[in-house]
């Protein structure tokens, strides 16, 4: 860990305690109670919320985003849930050390999991460097890792692939978004719905993608809405897949460091190739695209009056699949940790049409050792997986005081005595049938070259191939006799 910071106490003010912030666990505690029991549904989250600014009087309006990180620093029993020793050191960490130059980094935010993954989620202002926030996440995911080793967790720090901290977390491992809040001086309220999955890809958020914002089964609004939805959207579909790309740029499947060099020049700077398309417009191009893992909607803009891009309303951690480098070389990653973070309300699609494609129990890439397609399962928040290892998916919505930068309340979507029940049942049943009558074969499992675990395989089927011969093929003539093989 850096032994100077670029963020920290800053003029000249000590350091900050857990005393400057509200947290969300004590809303009621001088108000009457209206109801006598609660049955709890979720684990909901703790708020801590920056008290100076967030009950400041007359907040100044000032461009603020939502920014939500994920990482997994280390599992319990293996890739099944995270700690909650290590979601409390790296929520320490955050609140201890969230001040750059005299203000907050954030103003109010929450510490969560996913399965084995933890999440850090806050509301910072634009007066906050994107780095300094970036590197504040890897040093408490690092503290984490260090926890988790001490508690003899699986995978200590496994998505921090990066060798150390280098001005930005996209392509260090843990999956980072960040969604500008609208700003306008009226009506501060903001519905912003964050999703989180584990054990599966990026791909996976195409649903929520090609539903809602295209759709009008899943989404009325797109037909009777007067706001801006009843233009439409403009979608920012990117290709993830890198070794793809260089192979089609000519670099040869087969020859390692052809592709290594490839892929590493289409990494650099961070480009992404992207193409642009409307909705609905060009539903069958957008349709086609999302069918695979390979392109990913990372981007989704309302129309203006002109039908070009107005407000972002929903961002993706589409990070690209197979340009991650590690000392070993590249490897195939990316897809086991996505975030997405969406407007919601307004011009935007209300939480339930957004999450309502999962009720169809579909299924996707990625379950135990990535390797698998499997029907994903819509948990509550602070979850862990179930079956063979996921997939899993949960979405929480957030009401933000867009003025003072306060995450006011959460509510969970996919929530225990909901009808989502009902699809966790039937989802379950599903991939009990699915996974144990096709085993290691396909469709059940991914095609070779994107299995996440595959050096054993490669291993296998390299000395496998040298044991293939070439011979003329066995041929029988009328009468159950072998016949000889025609002479050329």
């Amino acid at each position: 860990m850096a032994t100077q910071k670029r963020y920290g106490p800053g003029n000249g003010k000590g350091k900050i305690s857990l005393s400057h912030y509200h947290e969300s666990k004590d809303n009621l505690a001088d108000l009457p109670q209206a109801t006598a029991e609660k049955v709890h549904v979720t684990n909901t989250p703790n708020i801590f919320s920056y008290r100076s600014y967030v009950f400041a009087k007359k907040p100044e309006l000032i461009q603020r985003y939502t920014k939500a990180t994920k990482a997994d620093v280390g599992g319990v029993g293996g890739h099944v849930v995270a700690a909650e020793e290590v979601k409390a050191v790296v929520a320490k960490f955050v609140l201890e050390n969230n001040s750059f130059q005299g203000e907050p980094i954030f103003t109010s935010l929450m510490v969560t999991h996913t399965g084995d993954d933890v999440a850090v989620t806050g509301i910072m202002s634009e007066r906050i460097p994107m780095s300094v926030v970036d590197e504040l996440m890897w040093d408490a995911l690092k503290l984490g890792a260090d926890k988790a080793t001490e508690l003899g967790l699986y995978g200590p720090g496994q998505d921090l692939v990066a060798d150390a901290f280098t001005g930005n977390l996209r392509g260090a491992g843990p999956a980072t978004i960040a969604l500008p809040l609208p700003l306008r001086q009226d009506n501060p309220s903001q519905t912003v719905l964050l999703s989180f999955a584990d054990k599966t890809e990026p791909m996976a958020f195409n649903y929520y993608a090609t539903g809602a914002y295209l759709l009008p089964r899943f989404n009325t609004g797109l037909v009777i809405a007067h706001s801006k939805m009843k233009r439409g959207y403009l979608m920012d579909i990117v290709d993830l897949d890198t070794k793809a790309q260089a192979i089609e740029a000519g670099a040869h499947p087969r020859d390692q460091k052809a592709l290594d060099g490839k892929m590493e020049e289409l990494g650099k700077g961070l480009q992404e190739k992207v193409i642009t398309l409307r909705a609905p417009e060009d539903l069958f191009d957008i349709e086609g695209l999302c069918r695979s893992s390979r392109f990913v909607v990372a981007r989704i803009w309302s129309r203006n009056g002109k039908g070009e891009k107005d407000q972002l309303g929903y961002i993706c951690s589409a990070e690209r699949l197979h340009n991650i480098k590690t000392k070993k070389g590249f490897t195939y990653g990316g897809k086991d940790d996505p975030v997405l973070l969406a407007f919601a309300q307004g011009d935007w699609p209300a939480p339930g049409e957004i999450t309502s494609p999962w009720a169809a129990c579909p299924m996707v890439a990625g379950d135990c050792r990535g390797s698998h397609h499997l029907h994903i399962l819509p948990v509550p928040i602070n979850w862990q997986t179930s079956y063979w290892s996921g997939p899993i998916l949960s979405a929480v919505t957030l009401s933000v005081n867009i003025h003072t930068g306060r995450i006011g309340a959460v509510s969970d979507q996919f929530a225990l005595g909901t009808p989502w029940d009902y699809v966790r049942q039937r989802a379950s049943e599903l991939a009990v049938q699915f996974r144990t009558a096709h085993g290691i074969k396909q469709p059940a499992t991914l095609h070779e070259d994107e299995l996440e675990y595959q050096e054993g395989w490669k291993e296998r089927r390299g000395r496998l191939e040298k044991q293939f011969e070439v011979k003329p093929p066995l041929v029988f003539n009328g009468g159950g006799n072998r016949a000889k093989a025609p002479v050329k």
